[in-house]
């Protein structure tokens, strides 16, 4: 490894060493307190050993390559502004590259601009012996021979992928969202790219329930035979004495494997990886504690917005009305006698100062009509406290619920004296139609929530959400979910590299 240009350096490549006593960089092309310098080696590609079997014939026959553990030498200059600095420096240098006995090995770190990790554990040889001709009042100098045990740079982070079922049908669904890959026509095989240069290790976690499992890279590959119960998880890793392959307890299950397993490595480039499980299920989801949004709308809320209108008979209920696809309370108003256009429904909910609040309804005319989307903050007598704001007209086809709302983006936060907040459908009386005998015009219980984003209805009937006090009679919470007795197979493996530079 030879010293860059220091632009170089630092834009693309930076060298540290690091334990459990602490981290320094190894700069390399400029002043530093810990300078890489050029006599530095073995930091490229590792030592090879070839097998060839000569015979009688001319040459030899290739049997193969592998990889020795990597010698290299770390030409190190420790600079203080004195020599009791130095010294301080020289001490750090030495607690990092030398390890504590019974404490993991140190490791050459090797970071990227663009956030990629590569590590390469080693063990110290020689070189920190200081001499009088290598250290100065200011400056010591030394060359460290270290071996690594594994001879290639392995990421920090590990990537993964998972093949999972869902959907009630049995069979397994590949879900890649964290790695560059892309999915094959048949069910559970998957084209999957490891973007190191040398194979990397995969261990392997299968989630019950179902079984027998068949696991295989590129054709090759071994079956977990037994049937796992919901709540089983089967690890299987490869370890430098070999492979285990261990439940959730910790017990051995190798005997559950078919005849002859193998476990391939997952070679650079792009490898196909399938993956089969009989009887998968999908689960199902359970909510947790954490809250997602609250819905400030009770049930039932809505009302006329105006007093004296007696063309129509209006009522409230609490019925599945299609408008969100579940049980929601509505207004349904139903004209006895033709009038004029003036129409509206209204949700108000308790508000307070600073909120910043989006909100929607659903509303539905059994003829086409027009309706504006309005707000208004109001205090304790039902007084409006800062301006109406008046959003633009939607036109409504007849017959079809249409969703119309505000985002916290078209609202100001709600002034001093506010106490609640007022969302109205209003048929617009500009571009609105007039009203028939037997037109109705219906609004959805609608949704309010503090999310900056007008959200999906719900509220405390809905599958992970609850009532925050007593049932339709209160605010509603939604709550985060997770999946839980879903089978799934995942894999997860550290790209290699035989170089960094």
């Amino acid at each position: 490894m030879q010293a860059r240009p220091p632009a170089e350096s630092e834009d693309t490549l930076k060298i540290f060493l690091e334990s459990q006593s602490g981290r320094i960089e190894l700069v390399t092309g400029r002043d530093s307190e810990f300078l890489l310098g050029e006599k530095t080696s073995g930091l490229g590609v590792a030592q090879k050993v070839s097998r060839l079997t000569r015979g009688s014939g001319v040459g030899a026959s290739y049997r193969g390559t592998r990889t020795e553990s990597r010698l290299a030498d770390l030409h190190v200059f420790v600079r203080g502004a004195d020599r009791t600095a130095t010294g301080t420096l020289y001490e750090r240098l030495v607690s990092i590259a030398v390890p504590r006995a019974g404490g993991p090995l140190p490791l050459l770190v090797a970071e990227y601009a663009d956030g990629r990790t590569f590590e390469l554990p080693f063990v110290y040889l020689s070189g920190l012996e200081l001499s009088g001709t290598a250290s100065g009042p200011r400056m010591a100098e030394s060359l460290i021979s270290i071996e690594c045990p594994a001879p290639f740079w392995t990421a920090r982070d590990a990537l993964s992928f998972s093949v999972a079922n869902e959907s009630s049908g049995v069979g397994l669904l590949p879900n890649l969202a964290q790695l560059p890959v892309s999915r094959s026509a048949a069910i559970g095989s998957i084209t999957l790219e490891n973007p190191g240069d040398v194979d990397s290790d995969i261990s392997w976690t299968i989630t019950g329930p179902g079984g027998p499992t068949p696991i295989s890279i590129n054709g090759v590959g071994f079956v977990f035979e037994a049937v796992l119960q919901s709540g089983e998880v089967i690890t299987i890793v490869r370890t430098p004495t070999g492979v285990k392959v261990l439940d959730q307890a910790g017990a051995n299950r190798y005997a559950d494997l078919g005849p002859a397993p193998k476990f391939p490595r997952l070679p650079a480039g792009i490898s196909v990886v399938d993956i089969e499980m009989a009887n998968a299920s999908p689960g199902g989801w359970e909510p947790t504690t954490d809250i997602i949004q609250t819905n400030r709308v009770t049930s039932p809320s809505l009302r006329v917005s105006a007093e004296g209108w007696q063309a129509f008979g209006a009522g409230l209920a609490r019925t599945a009305t299609g408008f969100y696809g579940s049980d929601a309370g509505f207004l349904a108003l139903t004209w006895a006698a033709a009038s004029t256009p003036e129409a509206a429904v209204q949700v108000q909910v308790p508000a307070a100062v600073g909120d910043v609040l989006s909100a929607s309804l659903s509303v539905l005319s059994s003829v086409a009509q027009t309706v504006r989307v309005m707000t208004q903050f109001v205090d304790y007598a039902g007084a409006p406290v800062g301006p109406l704001t008046l959003g633009g007209s939607v036109e409504l086809p007849a017959n079809t619920p249409v969703v119309v709302g505000v985002d916290s983006t078209d609202l100001d936060p709600a002034p001093e004296g506010t106490v609640g907040f007022r969302f109205m459908a209003s048929v617009d009386v500009v571009g609105g139609r007039s009203w028939a005998v037997g037109d109705t015009f219906a609004a959805s219980l609608g949704i309010v929530t503090a999310s900056p984003a007008r959200t999906v209805f719900f509220d405390g009937s809905f599958e992970g959400a609850g009532w925050a006090g007593t049932a339709d009679a209160s605010e509603s919470v939604l709550f985060d979910r997770v999946r839980v007795n879903q089978s799934t197979v995942q894999g997860f493996y550290k790209p290699r590299r035989e170089v960094v530079y």
